[in-house]
């Protein structure tokens, strides 16, 4: 029993991490540029469909799709930054989740419409180490969930050695405690706000490879369920919190592991949600309280 529940937790795990990875990625840009960026977690799926496309245009040539996902995430986001720029100006936090969900519908038709005629995307067994596992009794994982939690832990020390080693990213931290300061201490906020949304492109382009790894399947449908966990992970754990979030969504993804595991029937979501929403409602800012 006690080696079923270890294998479970370690399946719930990796989807916890590629939750881990969009919270990031949204929380960053709400610290450090005061918008909802609803369309991240569909930028990180249609980053997964690019890079499919890379990889049948390379023969599956890794050394060449491997860096496109990060290029392609990277780019992908950047581009929404100018998109943003106004609901910024003007303070506008609930104004840039709609232009963000608007963004989004805009990302799923084009996935539907016309990327393999909207059928679901198989991505290559052996961008996952070809299917190897290791087993220990009943305890088994792949080498794909090795790279997708190693590579997590490696993303996240980055992003953080960064926001806190280098100037750009202290710069970074500046404006998420006080826009007019940072702007007093000379920070050029477009600037730096570029620079925000490039790291934020590459942790998309990571979770893409993620997805492509431990799922090693997307469809347009993916981004809407990881927009949604996204922005209740954000709330259950509050709003703009980087660890709190992070946490949270290694947690919700060990969760619905067992759940799934343990009760019979399609129970996942219904007892995911009604747990969150029962602690929204005790602490509605948020487990380890709102950052913003």
């Amino acid at each position: 029993m006690l080696q079923t529940v270890i294998a479970v937790l370690i399946n719930g795990l990796t989807n916890g991490t590629i939750y881990a990875l969009i919270v990031l990625g949204v929380s960053l840009i709400l610290l450090v540029r005061r918008v909802i960026h609803f369309c991240f977690p569909y930028i990180v799926v249609m980053t997964a469909y690019l890079g499919w496309l890379v990889l049948g245009a390379t023969n599956n040539n890794y050394f060449i799709s491997l860096p496109a996902f990060f290029i392609i995430g990277i780019i992908l986001v950047v581009a929404t930054e100018p998109l943003f720029r106004a609901m910024v100006k003007r303070g506008a936090l609930m104004e840039s989740m709609v232009l963000g969900q608007g963004v989004a519908i805009f990302l799923t038709g084009i996935m539907s419409k016309f990327v393999n005629h909207g059928q679901a995307l198989a991505f290559p067994s052996n961008i996952a180490g070809g299917g190897i596992g290791i087993r220990f009794g009943v305890i088994y994982f792949t080498v794909g969930n090795i790279y997708a939690l190693v590579g997590a832990i490696i993303m996240v020390a980055a992003v953080y050695i960064f926001l806190y080693r280098f100037k750009e990213g202290r710069a970074l931290r500046a404006m998420a405690q006080s826009p007019n300061i940072a702007i007093d201490l000379g920070i050029s906020i477009s600037k730096t706000g570029i620079i925000g949304f490039g790291v934020v492109g590459i942790i998309a382009g990571f979770a893409a490879l993620c997805i492509a790894i431990v799922t090693k399947a997307v469809d347009p449908t993916v981004g809407n369920s990881l927009g949604t966990r996204a922005f209740v992970l954000m709330l259950f754990a509050g709003m703009g919190n980087l660890n709190g979030g992070m946490i949270c969504a290694v947690g919700l993804g060990m969760l619905e592991a067992m759940i799934q595991a343990f009760v019979p029937g399609a129970w996942t979501d219904t007892i995911t949600y009604a747990i969150i929403m029962l602690v929204i409602l005790v602490r509605p800012d948020g487990i380890f309280g709102s950052r913003t």
